[in-house]
Formats: C-alpha cells, sequence, structure tokens
C-alpha cells in the first residue's frame, strides 16, 4: 500500500489550485520565507519526500531516471535544479508536481506515453504548475480545513494509508474540482508553450489525449479514475490540445528512436502491472494501441500481453481470440518464454498433446529458472508419459 506522506505530496499536485488569491510566479532558486504557509507546505512536502526516496515502489534504474529528468529540464530550462524527479512503480496513467521541486511520474504514464513529445508536454503540465505555484493557492485555501489538518497530522505522525482510501479521502473533502480547472487549463497551455519551445512536436498532445479518450471510452463501468476528477473532461482537453496544435502549426520532433529505447527495458513489467489492475477491457484497449505503432522488436512482447488480456478478461470468444495472438506471438522474433508456456497450455486444453510437449519445451529452454517451471516439468512429463 502507499504511504500517506508522498500519496498527499501527489494529490496536491495533480489537483492544484482552489479559487485562492493568486501569487506570484516562482523564479528560478525560489525558496519560501522562514515562517510563512509556503515554508510550511514545504516542509509538508519535504517530510513526504524523504519518505517517496525510501519507499519500494520507487524505480532507480540509473539510465531510465536520468533520461526522464533530461526531458523534465528540456522543458524546466532555469529551473532544472529546483526539481527532483521520481518514477513509481504503480500502472495508472499519473504525473504530479508538488511545490517543493519533488516531480512524480508513474509508470502507467510511461507505458502509454510513445515518444518524447507526449512525454514533454506531461512534464511540462507538472512545471507550470510548479512555477505558478498552484499548490500554494490551494494550500492558502484549505489549510484551516479539518480534511487538510488530519493531512498534516498523518505526515507529522508517519501514519499510512492506502492508496486510493487515501486519495477518495482527500478529494471528498477538498471538494474542489469546480474551482481546479482554470489552474488546469493554465498549466496545459504553459507546458505547451514549453514542449514547443524545445522543439518538440505540437500535435503530440492531441495523440496523446485521443488514446487516453479512446481508453475512457472503453471502460465498461464506474466514473472516471479519481486522479483525474479535477482536471478538465478528457473530450475537452482533446479538443484544446488540437487547437492549440492547428493554432501552432507543424514542425518539430517526436523524438520517437529515444523514447522506445529508454522504455524498452521495462516493457514487460510494465505491461504485466498493466494487467494486474484487472480492468480488462481497458486493458485490451490500451495494448491493442500500443501495439498497432509497435516497432518490429516489440511486437512479439504486445502481441503476448494483448493475448494475457484477452485469456483474463474470458469474455465469449476471447479464449480464441488468445490463442491466435500467442500462435502469433511465438512466430515473431523474440517473443516473451511466457508466450509458449501460455501456447502450450492452450494446446493442451484443446488435446494437442504433440504441440503442446513442444511449447513447454521451448519455454523451459528459454527459462529454465522460472518460478513454474518444475510444474511445467510436470505438465510435460505427464504429456509425454502418458498414452
Amino acid at each position: 500500500m502507499i504511504r500517506a506522506a508522498w500519496w498527499l505530496a501527489a494529490c496536491l499536485a495533480s489537483t492544484a489550485a482552489w479559487a485562492a488569491d493568486p501569487v506570484d510566479t516562482a523564479q528560478p532558486g525560489h525558496r519560501p520565507p522562514a515562517g510563512s504557509d509556503e515554508d510550511e507546505l514545504w516542509y509538508a512536502m519535504e517530510r513526504a519526500e524523504r519518505e517517496l526516496q525510501q519507499h519500494p515502489q520507487l524505480v532507480r534504474d540509473p539510465a531510465l531516471n536520468a533520461y526522464v529528468r533530461g526531458v523534465a529540464c528540456k522543458v524546466a530550462g532555469d529551473y532544472c535544479a529546483d526539481m527532483r524527479v521520481y518514477i513509481v512503480e504503480q500502472p495508472w496513467f499519473n504525473a504530479s508536481m508538488a511545490p517543493n521541486g519533488m516531480m512524480v511520474v508513474w509508470t502507467g504514464a510511461l507505458l502509454r506515453f510513445q515518444d518524447e513529445a507526449e512525454l514533454a508536454l506531461v512534464l511540462g503540465h507538472e512545471f507550470a504548475h510548479f512555477r505558478e505555484r498552484h499548490s500554494l493557492q490551494q494550500w492558502r485555501k484549505a489549510k484551516n480545513t479539518s480534511a487538510v489538518v488530519g493531512s498534516i497530522s498523518l505526515l507529522a505522525f508517519g501514519g499510512g494509508a492506502g492508496a486510493a482510501g487515501y486519495l477518495a479521502n482527500f478529494l471528498g473533502v477538498a471538494g474542489m474540482s469546480q474551482f481546479s480547472r482554470e489552474a488546469e487549463r493554465e498549466s496545459d497551455r504553459l507546458g505547451f508553450a514549453a514542449a514547443t519551445g524545445q522543439g518538440y512536436e505540437p500535435a503530440a498532445g492531441a495523440r496523446l489525449w485521443q488514446r487516453m479518450k479512446d481508453e475512457e471510452d472503453a471502460r465498461r463501468y464506474g466514473k472516471p479514475i479519481p486522479v483525474f476528477a479535477s482536471h478538465p473532461r478528457t473530450a475537452e482537453r482533446l479538443a484544446d490540445v488540437q487547437a492549440a496544435a492547428q493554432a501552432h502549426g507543424g514542425g518539430g520532433t517526436a523524438g520517437r528512436d529515444a523514447y522506445r529505447a529508454a522504455v524498452q527495458p521495462f516493457l514487460g513489467q510494465w505491461l504485466e502491472d498493466e494487467l494486474s489492475r484487472r480492468m480488462y477491457d481497458t486493458s485490451v484497449r490500451v495494448i491493442g494501441d500500443l501495439r498497432a505503432l509497435a516497432d518490429p522488436g516489440q511486437e512479439a512482447t504486445y502481441a503476448f500481453y494483448l493475448a494475457e488480456a484477452f485469456r483474463r478478461r474470458g469474455k465469449d470468444g476471447d479464449a480464441v481470440r488468445a490463442q491466435a495472438l500467442y500462435e502469433e506471438a511465438i512466430a515473431l522474433p523474440d517473443p516473451p518464454a511466457a508466450a509458449f508456456r501460455e501456447h502450450g497450455m492452450s494446446l493442451r486444453a484443446q488435446g494437442d498433446r504433440a504441440g503442446a510437449a513442444k511449447a513447454f519445451r521451448r519455454y523451459l529452454a528459454l527459462a529454465p529458472e522460472a518460478g513454474d517451471a518444475a510444474f511445467v516439468q510436470q505438465y510435460l512429463s505427464e504429456l509425454e508419459t502418458r498414452p
């Protein structure tokens, strides 16, 4: 479960800006005056950041962190030294910016981005929250409410709470969704300007938010994920970024190759995390979109995980769809070892003993140390020994 301290930081940032009095834009190197209400807010966020630095879900890979931080610094310019970028292993689409310069990016967002321009646009949006000090506006509006006092008590005493429960608590008491949308729009505008000012493709936002709308539309039940409760509606945001791109004109770089190279080592884990949400209708949409745009070296990975989404969903026809995708995956270059295991399980269920045995042998050759190797070996032995 995610601890309350840094979760509050994410909430404060990603739902920034109630209708409070405006504040001056932060300048590079800004620090709050000692004893001020802003200093109080920074103190809480610094406590949260120290806790985040020890959290087991923090992604510590040096190359990935250096790459994401590099993009953040491009869009932040002179403010680069004021920011620390943290990547957190969470399968949802989210990024946030705390008022003390703590930027958090979830792996679910990194999975969904297709290129560096899309990453830059979102990081530019979060940087705009920081530069415009939206969280300070929020803090000044809310700090005397029992909700915020209770939240800071959790920070001070190191209490913990489940991620979804804590977020719902905070948003429910805040009741600010109708007030924060202008700040979100402002951050969208400033983030777009920051990204395109560094030469990134202006159409990146339209691509990203079209896919996010498609994912949202694929959801068969429930309301939008609470992280987005304070943001403009996805359709509205898509229209805004489309208009901005059209007004800006063409040109710019997408940075597709650099982005794909940076995230390639993590795709399997992130796709497995995506399936762990057990929201298979949306996973089918997300992975299907990724597969449609995949580079040749990634096709087998996406085919396998799309098969897994169908298999785990288990609707009428999904088993057939999954089997076809397993077959497709193992015929492509560099398939995941698990594709042979699942292909073998499917053939075993169909009574194709020879085909299943061949697939299991291939799986064991590719993954001899797998945690389930003994079970697969048992299946193989049964297939080879029984008449």
